[in-house]
């Protein structure tokens, strides 16, 4: 299914950088081909930017009283560690490199999750189509540093992306950011310096062995090995 909304949407599915790095296995071709549509969010997300009319309520599960978003899980590792902790919780998965959906849907079906959606969007699409104060956290791990200055432009996080987020968080939410980038890490710190950041809370840490979101993923962990300090950006709305 997903292979075809891309063909019919491919404008949707746009994302600078690599989508996928080796072809399939034929185990994970057939878990896209017999279980995504079930697992996805994707055709929701395209018929409420195609149909107006259709309500931005459909894309939550309601009968979850909490929402959790991770943007660019990766491998997978934080999303279903979370998930399985928290079976009481909603998360939604979004994640454009195909090799890394087909291993978190696998995950998701052989341990028969329930809480778990995902999507193979560009983030900025579901985002936008979510109601807003709708989300009670994000966590975007390590996103992409697009380290060279002429790919800066790339960067997920920018005023107007961080403007959106705010949005979409309940209050009392927040959006947690890591990052083992000193370039990105300082991007982003002058990016919160903007008297129009509507965030009430704001924290810049450094994480360090032990704390929560350290080593809990394959990027973070190539950095930790390259001994890259891993930095935390906490937006709260009060």
């Amino acid at each position: 299914m997903l292979f075809k909304l891309k063909e019919s949407f491919p404008a949707y599915y746009r994302y600078y950088g690599r989508r996928i790095a080796k072809k399939l296995s034929p185990t994970l071709s057939t878990v896209f081909e017999n279980s995504y549509k079930k697992i996805s969010i994707d055709q929701n997300v395209l018929d409420i930017i195609s149909n107006k009319k259709i309500s931005k309520k459909y894309i939550l599960n309601k009968t979850f009283n909490k929402h959790i978003i991770e943007i660019g899980f990766g491998d997978g590792d934080h999303l279903l560690t979370q998930s399985i902790a928290n079976k009481d919780v909603h998360y939604i998965g979004c994640e454009v490199f195909v090799n890394g959906l087909g291993k978190v849907l696998k995950k998701i079906i052989d341990l028969n999750l329930d809480n778990i959606k995902l999507c193979g969007l560009n983030c900025l699409h579901l985002l936008n189509c979510l109601e807003d104060s709708s989300i009670d956290q994000v966590f975007i791990i390590n996103p992409d540093p697009w380290e060279k200055k002429r790919h800066f432009k790339r960067r997920l996080i920018n005023k107007d992306f961080i403007s959106l987020l705010y949005k979409k968080i309940k209050s009392g939410g927040n959006i947690m950011i890591t990052t083992d980038s000193l370039s990105y890490y300082s991007h982003m710190s002058e990016i919160l310096k903007n008297k129009e950041i509507e965030f009430e809370k704001i924290e810049i840490n450094s994480l360090s062995p032990g704390d929560r979101l350290y080593d809990i993923s394959k990027y973070q962990k190539k950095g930790i090995h390259k001994g890259r300090k891993i930095h935390l950006v906490e937006l709260s709305k009060i």
